[in-house]
């Protein structure tokens, strides 16, 4: 009986820790090739924003940057008390102002956008339909490399959605944009290349167009990521381009714990309530990718899976000394811990300097009662993430 238990605790967390460095070491893996860029079908950019002057001028001015002819950019002006919709007007975008003070939110200003798409005549021409959140800068070639690859593979693609500590970011900051990049890129990365599909994200997403029209969009805590499940259950397939950047400047350390909260409070709902269905599609359709993409859901918060790894080393190193289960723990963290540091090498040296690494102990502490609110005062409502001035 004791051996069992051993056992249980020892591959109830291995599998998602060996998940995990398995994702990060994919995820390392070269860029494959992309399609070319000069294939891409005419689409259009759709912007919800809710308050937006003090940024959108930036996102607007790079947005229409890479706009031909045959493209457009629809700003929906969501229940705005400032100048977002004059600013982005006065740059050249089309604005549509919604205003509805009890339904707030970005999935009711996407459902408000999708309907004006379906209405006007003059947009009629785009098959691919880009949602980009109104503080997320596209990279030089972003939107096309996304409407190129969403024609090509005729599915639903997400770009590399990142977050930039601003200039004279504490440590805090600074890690949790690595924990970030860890999650939406190298994870995502390692995904697409090991199950063939991947997750949405909330930005940096085209859609092919009839699917776009069939969206029904709500306001919770990870829509997007409830969305981009649900496709993958209706047997559509949703990929990762990598090289397609996007990225928006973080918050201060108070607004980024508001949002960390919200988000891993979200993912964690998500994982409970999809994981099985995930599992259970699998086995009946005989597609293990959706069996890897429920592992994926399944791997916790990285704070909370190091935790847990250091009480599950403490209780089998008591309760077994150095025997197999130990030994397989031992080497689940090492592989864990070698591809975690080879994602800081590669991507993240400047963001994440060798001396912020000092940090993490405290950033592993500032994140205890984040995690702990699942429990004790769990986030259910999605709330607008402060904008720093």
């Amino acid at each position: 009986m004791i051996e069992a238990g051993i056992w249980a605790v020892t591959l109830g967390i291995s599998v998602p820790a060996a998940m995990l460095a398995i994702e990060c070491a994919l995820g390392l893996l070269p860029p494959r090739h992309g399609q070319d860029m000069t294939a891409a079908p005419p689409f259009v950019v759709l912007m919800p924003a809710h308050d937006e002057a003090s940024g959108i001028a930036q996102v607007v001015a790079a947005v229409m940057a890479q706009l031909r002819a045959c493209d457009a950019l629809v700003v929906v002006a969501d229940n705005c008390t400032d100048g977002t919709a004059t600013i982005a007007r006065g740059l050249g975008a089309v604005v549509v102002e919604r205003t509805d003070p009890a339904e707030r939110g970005k999935g009711h200003a996407l459902e408000f956008g999708r309907d004006y798409l379906a209405s006007a005549p003059s947009l009629q021409g785009p098959r691919v339909v880009i949602v980009l959140d109104a503080d997320c800068v596209p990279a030089s070639g972003a939107l096309a490399a996304l409407a190129s690859l969403s024609q090509a593979q005729r599915a639903v693609v997400q770009g590399a959605y990142l977050m930039e500590p601003p200039p004279g970011a504490d440590a805090m900051v600074r890690v949790s944009c690595f924990a970030f990049l860890v999650k939406n890129l190298v994870r995502q990365s390692g995904l697409q290349r090991l199950a063939g599909m991947t997750l949405l994200q909330g930005s940096g997403m085209a859609f092919p167009r009839a699917t776009f029209e069939r969206m029904r969009w709500t306001s919770s805590l990870v829509e997007d990521l409830d969305m981009g499940l649900d496709l993958l259950l209706a047997g559509r397939c949703v990929v990762f381009a990598e090289t397609a950047r996007f990225t928006s400047a973080a918050s201060s350390r108070q607004a980024t714990a508001g949002q960390r909260r919200r988000w891993e409070h979200g993912m964690m709902q998500t994982a409970c309530r999809y994981a099985p269905r995930l599992l259970a599609a699998a086995l009946r359709r005989g597609r293990g990718g959706l069996a890897l993409v429920a592992l994926d859901l399944l791997v916790p918060p990285t704070v909370l899976l190091l935790l847990l790894l250091v009480l599950a080393t403490i209780l089998v190193t008591a309760a077994s000394g150095f025997g197999l289960a130990l030994q397989v723990l031992l080497g689940v963290e090492a592989c864990l811990g070698s591809a975690l540091l080879a994602a800081w090498w590669y991507h993240a040296r400047a963001m994440l300097p060798l001396a912020s690494l000092l940090r993490i102990p405290g950033y592993v502490i500032w994140k205890m009662p984040l995690l702990a609110q699942f429990v004790t005062r769990r986030e259910r409502v999605w709330l607008r993430t402060e904008r720093d001035p």
